[in-house]
């Protein structure tokens, strides 16, 4: 992907279709509506993104650059119960409703 703030590799990648607006190109993918970190001295930037591939709706976490150039050259994909877990550790569990909410039935549908 060549759009700032969105990453791509062989078998993912980050899902503008949903989720908030991130980065300076303001494009989609995001499940929070800001970045979970920002380094102060550099402006780099961890964002909990949605992402596709074939297994159907999934996430990871990116580091971006103050640019919106993926930090990262490998990636974790995580499914649902372990978004579930990430955002409950991070202190963002009251927002995991609406995060799953926002997942169409349709997505995970065989």
């Amino acid at each position: 992907m060549t759009e700032p703030f969105t990453c791509a590799n062989a078998r993912y990648r980050t899902d503008t279709r949903y989720g908030h607006p991130h980065g300076t190109a303001q494009a989609r993918g995001s499940v929070l509506p800001a970045p979970l970190v920002t380094q102060a001295d550099t402006g780099d930037t961890l964002w909990l993104e949605y992402v596709t591939g074939a297994e159907g709706t999934r996430f990871w976490l990116m580091w971006y650059d103050a640019h919106g150039l993926p930090r990262l050259t490998s990636s974790a994909v995580m499914d649902q119960a372990n978004l579930a877990i990430m955002l409950r550790a991070l202190g963002h569990g009251a927002e995991l409703g609406a995060v799953q909410a926002a997942v169409l039935p349709a997505r995970n549908a065989p």
